[in-house]
């Protein structure tokens, strides 16, 4: 009878802002010992996670690591690992083979090597503050005026008027103010403050198809790079706009209205795809 391993696999969620690869476990495949060697092959060097991998399993770890990009982002990709190598009956460990599993592949090397952590989800849900990067957003301003050069009013009033059709005009714009653990994060507030979130794309899948925005434009290709964001009937895309020392300062970011824990936030990203060409030509129009 051929000997059979059981081999226990695991993503790993890259994040590089924090240095951070986030292991998360996705079950057991027992194989036979001869075609251990293809096995490997197939999941590592060949078609990666969305063939080697059932799409339920890869839809339950990307669904349970999800909430961490609200204060990591979106990881960078997504890399199998192998975290144990098994006899499947004695279910003794066969260390030798993993060992040589990992000095041929050296994907958790490669990591270490580079400064990466690499911790198992649990760790990192309950130790996430650790991991949040500091950064300097500055570089993500699409604009940057004196606040008397910028007709707010006008902006607001076209803002309301072209996406009346879709979305409460009372919720044009929203006063937000900074988390205390991340500066890329903005909590809705009932306060008046002199952070401001004014919505440009909204989903309008009730009564049409795509994505109405501000310009009067409606994207309708959802398969359109949209970089970081996320459009759908909880979330839309804007501007998240601050008001410091006299100046205005224009961010793109993610207004999600529905998180686990009831709060209504925006999320500044880094790359805005589609998006970015279109909301900078907007905000354009109102420069005095």
């Amino acid at each position: 009878m051929t000997k059979q391993l059981e081999i226990d696999y695991a993503f790993g969620y890259v994040y590089d802002k924090s240095k951070l690869v986030v292991m998360y476990p996705v079950g057991s495949n027992i194989i036979d010992e001869n075609e251990y060697e293809m096995e490997v092959e197939v999941a590592f060097l060949e078609d990666g996670i969305e063939v080697a991998f059932e799409e339920s399993d890869i839809k339950e770890a990307n669904d349970t690591i999800k909430p961490l990009e609200m204060f990591l982002m979106k990881p960078s990709k997504i890399i199998p690992f192998v975290t144990s190598i098994k006899d499947y009956e004695s279910k003794e460990e066969n260390k030798k083979l993993l060992k040589e599993f990992d000095e041929e592949y050296k994907v958790k090397e490669s990591y270490i090597n580079k400064g990466y952590e690499i911790r198992d989800v649990y760790h990192v849900f309950e130790n996430v503050v650790k991991y949040i990067p500091q950064e300097n957003l500055d570089t993500l301003n699409i604009l940057k005026i004196e606040k008397e050069k910028f007709d707010m009013d006008k902006f607001i009033e076209t803002t309301k008027n072209n996406l009346d059709e879709a979305i409460n005009s009372e919720l044009i714009p929203v006063n937000m103010e900074k988390s205390n653990l991340t500066n890329r994060l903005f909590l809705k507030t009932s306060k008046d403050t002199s952070a401001k979130y004014v919505v440009f794309g909204t989903d309008i899948s009730t009564y049409s198809e795509g994505i109405l925005c501000a310009n009067k434009e409606i994207i309708k290709d959802m398969d359109l790079d949209m970089g970081d964001l996320e459009v759908s009937n909880t979330k839309d895309v804007g501007y998240l706009i601050e008001e410091v020392d006299g100046y205005l300062t224009f961010k793109i970011s993610n207004y999600n209205s529905q998180t686990p824990n009831g709060n209504q936030l925006a999320q500044i990203v880094d790359y805005s795809g589609v998006f970015k060409k279109m909301m900078i030509d907007f905000i354009g129009q109102f420069i005095k």
